[in-house]
């Protein structure tokens, strides 16, 4: 893996967009102030990156995790033998007479 690059404070607020880029493109920046490392720019761990995905795409509620996140979830009813369409559809209509 490359060396994370060391970079003083004053070089991100005239660099910020250009330091930014490099950060997307997966590496890793340092910032310094006065030769002491006080912060460093990452990339977002992959789990952070996929909620928001799934928010921006309206597959999951951006207000679950504050409710419990999983834990509110309930099994879809249905045997064993029901079809996934079927299980899907239940469960929909279930949440929209709430």
């Amino acid at each position: 893996m490359k060396q994370a690059e060391r970079v003083p404070i004053r070089r991100l607020q005239q660099h910020a967009s250009e330091l930014i880029a490099r950060v997307e493109a997966g590496e890793r920046v340092e910032i310094t102030r006065n030769g002491r490392l006080v912060a460093v720019l990452s990339a977002p761990d992959p789990e952070e990156t996929a909620w928001d995905r799934l928010v921006a795409e309206g597959a999951v509620d951006p207000d679950a995790d504050r409710r419990g996140g999983l834990a509110g979830w309930r099994t879809p009813r249905g045997t064993p033998s029901t079809r996934l369409t079927e299980a899907l559809e239940q469960v929909r209509a279930d949440e929209s007479d709430r």
